[in-house]
């Protein structure tokens, strides 16, 4: 009888937990991405707690899979700014697929972390320089960007 249970519900939880971690960790605020989702801020605040997202805020510069998910939460909000512009086309698009799928690789530690760093951010750079004009946006970027690979350089 307990195969008829109903299937567990779709909740706020499971659409966009990891999309607002990715962007706590990219160095957005609750209130910031409360604002990017239909969610209470108080739901945010317990997430953090519970997802303990400040110790992985702190991680990003030494840890390959918290950075390459700072990266990915940077990446889907700059990509859904330019699909609400209508300025994204194919080619980006597909070079977005190919940064995200190197990201994914970084995280895993499937290969080389140097290797898999480097052609991670030098893919990412190239799309930042073409679409991003903000200077203070760039330099947000670029710090964390210089920073990892500062720490990467200690850890060899």
């Amino acid at each position: 009888m307990t195969a008829n249970r109903k299937k567990a519900k779709s909740g706020k939880r499971d659409l966009y937990f990891d999309e607002a971690q990715s962007l706590y960790l990219a160095g957005k605020g609750l209130e910031e991405i409360q604002r990017l989702f239909p969610v209470a801020l108080s739901t945010l605040q317990r997430w953090e707690r519970e997802g303990h997202w400040e110790e992985k805020r702190r991680q990003v510069l030494v840890s390959p899979r918290w950075l390459g998910e700072a990266l990915k939460g940077l990446l889907r909000e700059k990509t859904g700014r330019l699909l609400v512009k209508g300025e994204l086309k194919t080619p980006e698009l597909d070079e977005l697929t190919k940064i995200l799928t190197l990201i994914d690789r970084l995280c895993s530690r499937g290969f080389d972390l140097r290797g898999a760093a480097l052609e991670v951010m030098d893919r990412f750079s190239e799309f930042l320089r073409g679409w991003v004009k903000d200077a203070e946006e760039l330099k947000i970027f670029t710090a964390r960007i210089q920073d990892f690979f500062r720490n990467l350089e200690n850890d060899g």
